[in-house]
């Protein structure tokens, strides 16, 4: 049986995005007359069939706006770059159609919402804002809203989270496995409930095995107020290391072999999100994944069934997932 062409293959032969194929392949908007040809032409040659749901006349096709931070989105090198491409292409699955808005700056402290607003039937956060700005857009829009890898108590919205407390448990048990008694976190709490949860996970294990929890070995990795990386070892050092996320292991790597320690023969270090960009120690280090294409299904799947049943009770769901390992841990 012949494979079925998908949008993404266009998209990635032509060196475009799924939106824009999305679009072009549906006669809309947003496309330059050029490259819709050039979709079209692409589309007929590979032989695409337009998914069953698309084939429905009937079926209402629905509009999500995501929204997001252009501090988030550095293209092919950012996990959220990554987040917001799973979301598409599960909307495209879901027979709906993308928009994005990405905030600059200040625009991410202002009490202003996306151009979009009036056109898009749900909406989809993806990463942290500031709370009065989430305020803000929770009261003013009229559709469903659902954050994806965020959330905070007292929302009146839906989200999706990686199972931080979980996923922070099972990697301190791998180490503790593998004979670490003396294990260290880092990660800096205050700036994201993500690696709040996390940290829990991490003592919480700790806590329930009588292994000792050392203040010296809890790092911050980076300045509270304004992101800025940061991180100081101490002088004595555990034999591992819980990170919050692969980008503090990159830190912590950074540091530790500017002190002339080698990973995994002199410390062990284990990440979370299984996501490191332009870092050689990606290729080496053991990570939990989070499973992005299931957030982003849960999270349009969530918007898409609260615009048909908006009186439901709001819910959080965790995605769980599993251990990626590589050689950033020793047993001892």
């Amino acid at each position: 049986m012949k494979e079925q062409v998908t949008m993404r293959q266009i998209a990635e032969t032509l060196h475009t995005s799924v939106v824009s194929v999305s679009n072009a392949l549906a006669g809309r908007k947003g496309v330059g007359e050029n490259l819709r040809r050039r979709i079209l032409e692409k589309a007929a040659e590979l032989d695409y069939e337009l998914p069953a749901a698309e084939k429905k006349t009937k079926e209402r096709m629905n509009t999500l706006g995501i929204i997001s931070s252009r501090r988030y989105m550095s293209e092919g090198s950012s996990f959220y770059w990554e987040m917001y491409q799973n979301t598409i292409d599960a909307a495209t699955r879901r027979n709906s159609l993308t928009m994005l808005k990405m905030l600059d700056g200040e625009e991410e402290f202002l009490t202003s919402l996306p151009a979009f607003q009036e056109e898009a039937d749900g909406f989809i956060v993806i990463g942290r804002f500031e709370d009065g700005l989430m305020k803000y857009i929770l009261k003013r829009v009229k559709g469903p809203v659902v954050l994806l890898d965020f959330y905070r108590p007292g929302y009146d919205c839906d989200a999706v989270l990686s199972n931080n407390y979980i996923g922070a448990y099972r990697i301190t048990d791998y180490l503790a496995v593998r004979g670490h008694r003396d294990i260290g976190f880092v990660g800096t709490g205050r700036t994201s409930r993500n690696v709040v949860e996390r940290y829990y996970g991490f003592c919480s294990y700790m806590r329930t095995h009588d292994l000792p929890l050392v203040r010296e070995w809890l790092l911050e990795d980076r300045e509270l107020w304004t992101e800025t990386p940061r991180l100081v070892l101490p002088e004595k050092l555990p034999t591992a290391f819980v990170c919050s996320s692969d980008y503090s292991a990159g830190l912590l790597y950074n540091e530790l072999c500017g002190r002339g320690l080698r990973v995994p023969e002199d410390i062990s270090v284990i990440g979370y999100d299984d996501y490191l960009y332009g870092n050689a120690f990606a290729e080496k280090l053991t990570s939990y994944h989070v499973d992005m294409a299931e957030m982003a299904k849960e999270a349009v799947q969530m918007v898409l069934h609260r615009i048909t049943a908006p009186r439901q009770p709001y819910c959080v769901r965790y995605v769980d997932s599993r251990i990626v390992e590589r050689e950033s841990v020793r047993s001892i």
